[in-house]
């Protein structure tokens, strides 16, 4: 459900339960939100459900001396007192960071957060324009500055955006951007020390590892890695594989960029990938079987479905893992699960390149056993299959 819909559903209904418009409007229920503000800050509050009604929905709520708070609303009542009270980022935080593991960052929280940026960071402070391709650009107002905006609502706004990145996926991290425009727009260096130094929240060992041969890198607030290879080896290769489980592992963003560089450029036989560093990176490392194993590793901690390599759009949109399961498939038909846990996941309203990878597979090992399984499971999951491997599937009837 949109947010404008859900706003618009529980200010039409017929209700019990609260939301923040109540308490700013009415001053007797200030003593109501700030217990149920202080039983999530204790650790004491559990996220339930509005009771249900006939033809009215059920919301997530937190239950405050039987009365119902939707989940959204202490967030917005919190950052509102903090505002009129003296904002201070540390605490901002620390209440956001609950509230984000209580409920996840889901339009509860995440709605409340971008607005917030919206009504005191670029509302006041920025003209915002959209160019051509629909991306949003943003200047200072005549006559604001920097000086006028405290420091700890920049750094907040940051904090949200480093929040959409991570835990927001593909589509919190266009938010993420934006937030971080508006920040730059103002002034402020934050953006650029988060791109340098992601958000600290990776150890050094994680985020990083350079030897002699291999350079790898991760920023966890761009959602970025980036790897250089100097030499072609298969202990290089693993190098970089365990580099990118212990990685995701940790828990980096769903949805990255893999920046590549080596001196061979090896790609894939399948019709249409397109040819950039994460597609080169297990092209190449297809040459030793004794990786396979990484390789798998690697794929089973990338796939998540709604979660894209970034630099991949359109019609070439690719789930992480995408080349990692392309590369094993077409190496050796042992990996059916793998693909098969693959092909169940794929986006098919966004995604398509699985279609040419099945049609690869047929037309190297034919409409085995196996080959007719990732065909139904393909079909099931793809918009349109490519012309051709529907005809070849035609042949057989």
């Amino acid at each position: 459900m949109s947010a404008d819909k859900y706003n618009r559903l529980i200010m039409e209904n017929k209700r019990d339960y609260l939301i923040f418009e109540d308490v700013s409007s009415d001053s007797s229920l200030n003593e109501l939100f700030d217990a149920c503000v202080a039983s999530i800050l204790e650790g004491k509050a559990q996220v339930s459900n509005t009771r249900e009604e006939p033809e009215y929905p059920s919301y997530e709520c937190f239950l405050v001396n039987g009365r119902e708070i939707l989940v959204d609303a202490p967030l917005e009542y919190y950052l509102f007192k903090l505002d009129n009270s003296g904002f201070v980022y540390e605490k901002a935080r620390d209440f956001s960071d609950t509230m984000r593991k209580l409920c996840g960052l889901q339009w509860h929280v995440d709605r409340i957060l971008s607005d917030w940026v919206d009504k005191n960071v670029c509302d006041p402070f920025l003209e915002q324009t959209i160019d051509n391709d629909g991306y949003d650009h943003y200047k200072l107002k005549p006559g604001k500055s920097i000086g006028q905006l405290q420091e700890d609502y920049l750094r907040f706004a940051c904090y949200i955006g480093v929040c959409f990145v991570k835990f927001g996926g593909s589509e919190g991290q266009y938010t993420a951007n934006n937030i971080f425009k508006m920040a730059k727009a103002i002034g402020s260096d934050l953006p650029l020390k988060l791109k340098k130094q992601g958000s600290g929240d990776l150890p050094l060992e994680i985020a990083q590892y350079k030897d002699s041969i291999v350079s790898c890198d991760a920023n966890d607030v761009f959602a970025t890695i980036k790897i250089t290879l100097k030499e072609e080896k298969e202990e290089a290769y693993l190098l970089v594989l365990n580099f990118l489980c212990r990685l995701l592992a940790f828990g980096f963003p769903g949805s990255y960029t893999i920046t590549f560089k080596s001196p061979e450029k090896n790609w894939l036989p399948i019709k249409g990938l397109q040819k950039k560093g994460v597609h080169q990176l297990f092209a190449n490392a297809a040459r030793w079987p004794a990786l396979y194993g990484k390789i798998e590793d690697y794929a089973r901690l990338a796939m998540k479905e709604f979660e894209w390599y970034n630099d991949f759009e359109a019609e070439h949109c690719a789930m992480p893992g995408s080349f990692a399961v392309f590369t094993l498939g077409l190496m050796d038909e042992k990996y059916q699960t793998l693909i098969c846990d693959y092909l169940n996941i794929c986006d098919e309203e966004h995604q398509s390149i699985q279609g040419e990878f099945v049609l690869a597979y047929i037309e190297k090992y034919g409409f085995t056993e196996k080959g007719l399984e990732l065909y139904d499971l393909c079909e099931k999951n793809i918009q349109q299959l490519p012309k051709k491997l529907s005809v070849q599937h035609a042949k057989l009837n």
